[in-house]
């Protein structure tokens, strides 16, 4: 039986395909890291700044027990003389007090009681002292915690910049018939997804919401950042992230949520895909602390995706990284 010829550069077509799957593979990868890494820094800068406040009233606190240790300092100085003056002298020989006999009661009064707030200034004394031995000790836990949030936060920008050299290295790999074939595999991934949507059980969630709805004035708001370019940390009209773009969205709406993907997949109701609904969220990563989008009705959501990217509206991913939807509680 006669073998025929294989194709002139069927095997070329074939390898170019197996490389281009290996580097859009690669891209998705290098992709998904340094959002983590974003959300990892939006995270670290939510707990500096939580310990910076906590800082800033610590030290009040101490300020205030030192006041009182001086006070209190005074105080025992002030009885411990007036004690010294009266205590173990006869009424009639105390210059202070009068010689009548009918004021001998009177002193025995005094004196007890001047000897009752030595003893009760120097337990308040130490009790302040030991207050301010803590709120000291607390102060320095509190700045430990907030130089390392700093560092976390300055080593996860690093790492996502040399994570961005590796990608720019992988996408000069993509190119000629090789850049064909990923477009090719990024398409079959977004069709995937779309199928996914439309096939979902429940196809009525698609409604848009009423006009006057939290969900709706949130999509509004987040379309206002339309082209506006993506930023680390970003929260403005300047430059937003993507946790940043969706917390002004719902901030718009009246809805607050923290700087962070994770803390606001916290805050939001799971909801099943089929009753997704313009204005739900769409989650990445474990417990959604990688990435974090708006879904805005037809199969699309509008994202504030990564470094060199501006604010857009793509078709939903489902694919990479997806971990769920998140309602909004109103």
């Amino acid at each position: 039986m006669a073998v025929l010829p294989r194709p002139a550069g069927a095997s070329g077509i074939t390898s170019d395909r197996a490389k281009a799957t290996e580097l859009y593979n690669q891209i998705q990868s290098i992709n998904a890291k340094v959002e983590l890494l974003g959300q990892r820094y939006d995270e670290a800068q939510i707990k500096l700044n939580n310990f910076n406040n906590q800082i800033s009233h610590t030290k009040e606190t101490v300020a205030a027990i030192k006041n009182k240790v001086t006070n209190g300092t005074t105080q025992l100085r002030d009885d411990a003389i007036f004690a010294y003056v009266t205590n173990g002298a006869a009424a009639s020989n105390n210059p202070l007090f009068s010689s009548n006999a009918s004021n001998i009661g009177a002193t025995d009064v005094y004196n007890k009681i001047a000897e009752g707030n030595v003893s009760s200034t120097i337990a308040s004394l130490k009790n302040y002292r030991i207050e301010l031995t803590q709120e000291r000790s607390i102060l320095n836990s509190e700045d430990a915690q907030a130089r390392s949030a700093t560092q976390v936060a300055a080593a996860a920008f690093h790492s996502a910049k040399v994570l961005q050299a590796s990608l720019q290295s992988t996408l000069n790999q993509v190119k000629g018939q090789i850049a064909v074939f990923v477009a090719e595999a990024a398409a079959a991934a977004a069709a995937k997804s779309d199928g996914a949507l439309k096939n979902a059980k429940h196809t009525a969630g698609f409604p848009a919401p009423p006009p006057d709805s939290r969900a709706n004035i949130a999509i509004r708001a987040a379309m206002s950042y339309l082209g506006t370019w993506y930023c680390w940390g970003g929260a403005s009209r300047r430059c937003v992230d993507c946790s940043g773009l969706i917390m002004l969205a719902y901030d718009a709406a009246g809805i607050a949520f923290p700087h962070y993907s994770g803390a606001q997949y916290e805050d939001t109701e799971r909801v099943p895909l089929y009753d997704i609904k313009p204005g739900d969220l769409l989650f990445y990563g474990y417990d959604g602390d990688q990435h974090v989008a708006m879904y805005v009705g037809h199969g699309d959501m509008i994202e504030a995706e990564m470094t060199g990217t501006r604010v857009h509206i793509t078709p939903v991913r489902l694919g990479y990284g997806f971990v769920g939807l998140g309602r909004p509680r109103a």
